[in-house]
C-alpha cells in the first residue's frame, strides 16, 4: 500500500494534499514553490503552519522529512510530524505510522502500533488500509491481537471520531 519511492510518495501526497488546504496565503505560496521545485521556501511557508495544527501541512512536512525533500531526510522527524497529523484524524498519517511501525523506520518496530494506525486509518478512509491491517493481524498472535484491538477502539475516540463529518 505503501510507495517505497519517497519522491513518489511525496508527488502523491502533494497531489492529494495541496488542493485540501484551506487558502491560506502561505499555503498557496508553499504550494508555488513545491511546483518550481523549491522545496527549502514550501517548508519555510509551511513550517508555521504545522506548528499552528494544521494536518494537511503537519502531514505534508512529515513526507519532506520522509523523503529528503527540503530538509534532510530524517525518519525519526517524519513520524513526528506523521504522529501530529495523525492525532489530529489525518488518515494518509495514520497509515504512514502503520508502515514506520511495521518496519521500524524512525522508531521501534511494532507491529501492534502499527496494527492500530492501519485500522484507525481504514475507519476514515481506504480499505487498502484495511488489507494492510488484515495482513498485520495474521502476523499477531491472539493476545496481541486483543490488545491492538483494544488500543485500537481507545485511539479511535480520540484520533478518529471527533475528524468525523457529520452526515447532512
Amino acid at each position: 500500500m505503501f510507495l517505497r519511492n519517497p519522491l513518489k510518495q511525496f508527488s502523491l501526497v502533494m497531489a492529494l494534499v495541496v488542493p485540501c488546504f484551506p487558502l491560506h496565503a502561505d499555503v498557496a505560496d508553499g504550494a508555488k514553490a513545491i511546483q518550481k521545485g523549491q522545496f527549502e521556501e514550501a517548508f519555510s511557508e509551511w513550517r508555521p503552519l504545522a506548528e499552528k495544527g494544521e494536518s494537511a501541512v503537519q502531514a505534508t512536512i512529515g513526507v519532506m522529512y520522509h523523503a529528503g525533500q527540503g530538509v534532510p531526510q530524517d525518519y525519526k522527524k517524519a513520524f513526528e510530524w506523521y504522529r501530529r497529523a495523525a492525532e489530529n484524524g489525518n488518515a494518509a498519517s495514520q497509515a504512514n505510522l502503520g508502515v514506520m511501525y511495521a518496519k521500524g523506520v524512525g522508531v521501534e518496530e511494532n507491529l501492534v502500533q502499527a496494527y492500530v494506525w492501519f485500522d484507525l486509518a481504514a475507519m476514515k478512509s481506504d480499505a487498502g488500509y484495511g488489507r494492510s491491517r488484515d495482513r498485520l493481524a495474521k502476523l499477531l498472535n491472539s493476545e496481541q491481537l486483543t490488545q491492538a484491538k483494544r488500543v485500537s477502539r481507545e485511539y479511535a475516540v480520540k484520533y478518529v471520531t471527533p475528524f468525523r463529518r457529520a452526515d447532512p
